[in-house]
C-alpha cells in the first residue's frame, strides 16, 4: 500500500524562532532555512531525522502557501538531498514536479479564478477599501495569485474579524490569520485539490496530512488521517474538524515531533 504524507510546512514541520516555544534547547536544532544569509527556520534533530526516516515508508509531500522562492529556501528539510518529486506551492495554484511547475494544473486553476472574478485585480480596491486602518504595514502579492496584509498585530482588532470573513467569503475569497499575516485566497486554490491530483498521479492508497491553519482544514478533511497543531490558528479559532483529524499534545516545534512519530507508525502500519 503506498502512502502520501502531505504536509503543511510553517508552524507544522518547520519554526521560526518565535514560532518553536519555549520547551527546546539550542543543541537539539536543526537549520532549515536561511534568510539573507541568516539562520531563520529549524526542526529538532529528532523530527528531521524522522522526516527523513520517512522517505523509505511513505511518499513526502510539501504542501505550503509560500511561493516558490520562498519554498526553495528551505533546503535544509532535505539535507543536501534530492527536494520531493513534488511539492504543492502557493496553497494549491502552483504543483512542482522536479522543480518545476506543471504549466496545465496552473493555467487551470487561474482560469476558474477568472470565471469567479477572484483575481487579485478586482481584490485590492476592495482591501484598500475596508483596511485602510493604520494597522496595515504592508500589501503584497504572491505571484497574483493572493494577497497578504502584513499587519500591526497588537492593534489589529480581532474583535471585527468574523465580520471580515463574511464579507470577503460572500465574493468568493476566504481570510486567515497567520502570526503577522493576513491572507486572503481565491476559493478555487485550495491544498486538497492538488494533493487529490497528486494522490491520482502516484496512485496512493492512504493519505496522511497535517497543517496548523484554516487553509490546512481543506487538506486535513481530505486526508485518512489528519493531524493539527494545538498551537494553531485552526484550533485558536474552535474550527469544526471531522473525527479522523487528531489534535496534537505537544505545542510549538515539539508538535513537529509528535506528528512525524505519528506518521511514522502509520507509514508502517499501512505498508
Amino acid at each position: 500500500m503506498k502512502v502520501l504524507f502531505a504536509s503543511d510546512l510553517d508552524q507544522t514541520l518547520i519554526y521560526s524562532r518565535n514560532s518553536m516555544g519555549a520547551n527546546v534547547a539550542e543543541e537539539e536544532l536543526v537549520e532549515v532555512e536561511k534568510i539573507n544569509g541568516k539562520p531563520y527556520s529549524f526542526m529538532t534533530q529528532t523530527s528531521h531525522q524522522a522526516l527523513l526516516n520517512i522517505g523509505s515508508s511513505a511518499f513526502f509531500l510539501p504542501v505550503t502557501t509560500r511561493t516558490q522562492a520562498q519554498y526553495e529556501r528551505v533546503t535544509g528539510i532535505f539535507d543536501g538531498a534530492a527536494p520531493p518529486q513534488y511539492a504543492v506551492i502557493s496553497n494549491g495554484a502552483v504543483i512542482l514536479e522536479n522543480g518545476k511547475p506543471i504549466k496545465e494544473w496552473s493555467e487551470g486553476i487561474r482560469q476558474q479564478c477568472i470565471s469567479k472574478k477572484t483575481v487579485v485585480e478586482a481584490l485590492l480596491p476592495l482591501i484598500k477599501r475596508y483596511f485602510s486602518e493604520e494597522w496595515v504595514l504592508n500589501i503584497k502579492q504572491a505571484d497574483d495569485w493572493f494577497v497578504y496584509l502584513i499587519i500591526d498585530r497588537v492593534r489589529f482588532p480581532d474583535e471585527k474579524l468574523a465580520s471580515y470573513v463574511q464579507v470577503f467569503r460572500k465574493i468568493g475569497w476566504s481570510m486567515s490569520l497567520q502570526g503577522r499575516k493576513l491572507y486572503f485566497m481565491p476559493e478555487s486554490i485550495t491544498k486538497a485539490r492538488a494533493m487529490e491530483w497528486i494522490k491520482t498521479r502516484i496512485s496512493a492508497d492512504y493519505v496522511v496530512a497535517a497543517g496548523d491553519s484554516l487553509l490546512d482544514l481543506d487538506l486535513l478533511e481530505s486526508a485518512d488521517k489528519g493531524f493539527l497543531a494545538a498551537h494553531g490558528e485552526a484550533f485558536r479559532n474552535n474550527a469544526a474538524i471531522s473525527s479522523h483529524i487528531q489534535i496534537t499534545k505537544q505545542l510549538g516545534i515539539k508538535a513537529g515531533e509528535e506528528i512525524l512519530a505519528h506518521v511514522a507508525g502509520i507509514a508502517q502500519q499501512q505498508g
